[in-house]
């Protein structure tokens, strides 16, 4: 879902500067940027957890 709206972000980011509007195009931008950093930040957990299951094992 986070890679979804990350993209869909991106595009309406491209779309708002072409329109010439600063504004909404950065802020388009900062949310895109959050849900990347939300994905990435869970792909690091369930990767950690999954080591750490592993060597209690």
């Amino acid at each position: 879902m986070c890679f979804v709206i990350s993209i869909l972000g991106l595009f309406l980011a491209f779309n708002f500067y072409q329109a010439g509007d600063m504004l909404l195009a950065g802020g388009s931008v900062v949310v895109s940027l959050f849900f990347i950093f939300l994905m990435i930040k869970n792909i690091l957990y369930v990767k950690k957890m999954k080591e750490d299951k592993k060597n209690d094992n």
